[in-house]
């Protein structure tokens, strides 16, 4: 779990070094989204695999959330 947690530091690190607006900062965006969603546990196992293939996490919305604003659904490696 140690390399997982590593990689969400690296990122959230870069997000701050590069600031709003940046790909960093909307990618650590992301990833502090999917772990109020799935908890810590799941995000870092999903980090270790995204690494390993060469994909990155991506939040997925569902077309039935009922109101004017998307609200995610799912988290999935692209």
């Amino acid at each position: 779990m140690g390399k997982g947690k590593d990689l969400f530091g690296k990122y959230n690190d870069l997000a701050k070094a590069n600031g709003v607006g940046s790909e960093d900062c909307k990618y650590a965006s992301v990833l502090f989204q999917a772990l109020l969603m799935v908890g810590e546990r799941k995000v870092f196992e999903l980090l270790e695999e995204a690494d390993e293939s060469g994909k990155k996490l991506a939040l997925e919305y569902s077309n039935d959330h009922g109101g004017e604003e998307a609200i995610p659904s799912n988290i999935v490696l692209v």
